[in-house]
């Protein structure tokens, strides 16, 4: 099972004029893909919804909120990805292998690791397991 993935709800403009700008939330995107939202301010509150589609359809405003990993977030994936480089044998040589777990590179780890997703898209942690063979 992943674990849960954290972000922060950015107003770069607030339409409302209610909640301001800048960091006006924090949130959780649970293993199951459901969501909370915990609002910022004077009248702090939490909200659950579905997904993270939801949150974008009520929250985002036409892209004046924006949903942000944490940096810690960012530079775990990215030493995730480090550590399943492609081996290099010296010399200028490279068997074409991760060489962390061997397998043909670029390995499922390092695509997953890298790969850019839209954040206000609906993460599903079902994306990031590999598929069956059918």
């Amino acid at each position: 099972m992943t674990a849960p993935m954290l972000f922060k709800l950015v107003r770069d403009h607030d339409v409302s004029g209610v909640s301001g700008v800048g960091e006006v939330a924090d949130g959780v995107i649970w293993p199951d893909g459901t969501v909370s939202v915990r609002w910022r301010g004077e009248r702090p509150s939490v909200v659950h919804w579905v997904n993270l589609d939801d949150v974008k359809a009520i929250h985002g405003h036409s892209g004046a909120t924006r949903v942000v990993l944490p940096s810690s977030e960012r530079e775990r994936l990215g030493r995730i990805a480090d550590a399943h480089a492609k081996d290099d044998g010296g010399a200028g040589t490279t068997s074409g292998m991760c060489q962390e777990c061997g397998w043909a590179h670029p390995c499922p780890t390092f695509v997953w690791a890298t790969t850019e997703r839209d954040a206000n898209a609906t993460w599903d942690p079902r994306d990031d397991e590999a598929e069956e063979a059918s």
